[in-house]
C-alpha cells in the first residue's frame, strides 16, 4: 500500500471516528444532579375524547401526571391541582427540579396517548428555587 493510500485510509477513519463520537454526544442523554430542595411546577391543558363515563376529565389527569412521573427521578409534593376551568387546567409540583432530558422525558410522556381518551399539552414548566439557606 502506498503512503498516500495510507494516509488516507487513515484520514477517513478519524473523520467516521470522529463523526460517531460527535453524534453520540449530540444524541446521548444526559442527567445532571439537581439541588434535592429545588421544584418544577409543571401546569397542562388537559381533554378526553370518549372517555369511560365514570372516570372525570381530573381524574384522568392525576392519573396520567402519576404515571408518567415513573420516567423520571422526581417526586410530587402535594396534590395535584386544578388552575383553571375553561380550558381545564391542572398543576403538579416535581421535587428535585428536572434536568433537561428528564424534561423531555415528562413532557413526552404527558403529550403521548398513554391513558386511552386523555390528551395532556404541557402549557409551562417553571422551576422553582429551594428554601433559602439559613431562613
Amino acid at each position: 500500500m502506498s503512503a498516500k493510500r495510507a494516509l488516507a485510509l487513515l484520514c477517513a477513519v478519524l473523520v467516521i471516528g470522529g463523526g460517531v463520537v460527535a453524534l453520540r454526544r449530540a444524541t446521548q442523554s444526559t442527567h445532571y444532579p439537581q439541588d434535592p430542595d429545588s421544584s418544577v411546577r409543571v401546569v397542562v391543558e388537559a381533554r378526553s375524547n370518549r372517555a369511560e363515563p365514570n372516570h372525570d376529565l381530573e381524574e384522568l389527569t392525576e392519573a396520567h401526571l402519576w404515571y408518567c412521573r415513573l420516567e423520571i427521578g422526581s417526586d410530587p409534593v402535594g396534590e395535584v391541582q386544578r388552575v383553571s376551568d375553561d380550558p381545564p387546567r391542572f398543576a403538579i409540583v416535581l421535587r428535585p427540579s428536572l434536568d433537561s432530558t428528564d424534561r423531555k422525558q415528562y413532557e413526552g410522556c404527558l403529550e403521548d396517548w398513554s391513558l386511552d381518551h386523555q390528551l395532556l399539552h404541557v402549557v409551562s414548566m417553571t422551576a422553582e428555587a429551594g428554601p433559602e439557606e439559613g431562613a
